[in-house]
């Protein structure tokens, strides 16, 4: 049977559960905007490298 005086400690815990999942969810966006960042500077490299040859 279901123990409903857990109830408000589930509850707390799938609050705590989302905040985490949120923050790393912000945290995998910024990586990706350095990673498409890096990525771009490393083209402009390439295309100035192709141009000295």
């Amino acid at each position: 049977m279901f123990d409903f005086s857990k109830f408000s400690d589930m509850s707390k815990i799938a609050s705590e559960a989302k905040e985490i999942q949120k923050e790393q969810k912000e945290y995998q966006k910024r990586q990706i905007e350095m990673l498409e960042k890096i990525s771009s500077q490393l083209e402009e490299v390439i295309k100035l490298l192709r141009e000295n040859t």
